[in-house]
């Protein structure tokens, strides 16, 4: 249930139930849990206290000491990492420079090895655009985790030996369809993220283009790289490309859809292209998931673009009447801005 709650950010309803949790198991004794994407097997109890420590991250204000306190109390922790994770999160976006620079070399030298901790730390390092030579050490000591290097894979010979034991099911964890299609899926995203790189550097526009269009051979019934490669079109001043794309044929596609359906009026609204479309979507993924607030605001945002005014507050209203918690407030500023708007017209 506690889970439930966090899936829907309900912050009251959080504490309240991992309260309880702690309440039935403050010693950790009462069993443990594995979460199934992270693959971490831990007592309930250090699931709970890690979600509550957690909350205070994403105030306004956020709040590092619960985490802080986790790490110290549960040293041995299997959730240690997941812990270190949390924090990274604000110092990766939101913390000063200064707080930065001190924070990831203690995170890398608890988890010298993992490419994600060193890849945070190399992103911050060029959101901060320094230290530049610092940033290209992490870079050297990410490419040499033989992990990510396809030249010391040795999956195929592992399969093989799996296969020489009967076990087939192995065989195909290793080395089977699904590792593929991750790979797979890998690679057109470094080609999607490379077409942006150069994009918004204003340089290699063909090349980024033309990879962005490989990664759509790759995954092509793929709604994510659909809208990805049609927003590298609008990038790089092929419009048309990117309503034959993703225009309003992909919508007449998708009508049952409520998520592709906010996924185009979103994409859309934020380019303040083809909102006659976008608009649309937006009032069928409304009528689909009528309590879904998000969904609302961007209605809401586009009927403003397209100075529908009637129609952008009627849309405001239903998205502070839907949300809830923090969200109500903002929404209750975007109604309050798009009023004021209308009032000048």
């Amino acid at each position: 249930m506690a889970r439930k709650w966090d899936e829907r950010y309900n912050e009251a309803k959080i504490k309240e139930s991992y309260g309880k949790v702690l309440e039935l198991d403050p010693n950790g004794t009462a069993g443990t849990f594995t979460h199934e994407y992270y693959k971490t097997t831990a007592p309930y109890r250090d699931y709970a206290e890690l979600a509550l420590a957690s909350q205070s991250i994403n105030s306004a204000k956020p709040d590092l000491a619960p985490l802080k306190a986790f790490i110290a109390k549960h040293p041995g922790s299997p959730l240690l990492k997941r812990a270190w994770q949390t924090m990274s999160q604000y110092y990766s976006y939101q913390a000063p420079k200064e707080e930065a620079a001190a924070f990831f070399p203690e995170y890398a030298a608890k988890f010298p090895d993992d490419p994600t901790v060193l890849s945070s730390w190399l992103t911050r390092i060029v959101r901060d655009k320094e230290p530049a030579d610092k940033g290209l050490e992490i870079a050297e000591r990410i490419k040499r985790i033989p992990a990510l290097s396809p030249y010391t894979s040795i999956e195929q010979q592992e399969a093989a030996l799996h296969l020489i034991r009967g076990d087939r099911g192995k065989a195909e964890e290793v080395y089977g369809k699904d590792v593929m299609a991750d790979r797979v899926d890998t690679f057109a995203y470094t080609l999607i993220n490379y077409a942006n790189f150069w994009l918004d550097k204003d340089a290699n526009k063909d090349s980024a283009v033309a990879m962005a269009e490989k990664a759509l051979m790759l995954m092509p019934d793929d709604a994510y790289y659909v809208q990805q490669v049609a927003g590298v079109y609008v990038k790089a001043g092929m419009e048309p490309k990117a309503l034959a794309l993703y225009g309003p044929d992909f919508l007449q596609k998708n009508f049952g859809d409520a998520a592709k359906l906010y996924s185009y009026a979103s994409f859309w609204n934020r380019q303040g292209k083809n909102l006659e479309s976008a608009a649309v979507a937006a009032e069928k993924a409304c009528a689909a998931k009528p309590g879904t607030y998000y969904y609302w605001n961007t209605l809401a945002s586009i009927s403003s673009k397209m100075k529908k005014w009637p129609e952008a507050i009627k849309a405001g209203e239903k998205a502070v009447e839907t949300a809830k918690g923090p969200t109500k407030e903002a929404m209750q500023k975007a109604l309050d801005k798009i009023k004021q708007d209308a009032a000048k017209k």
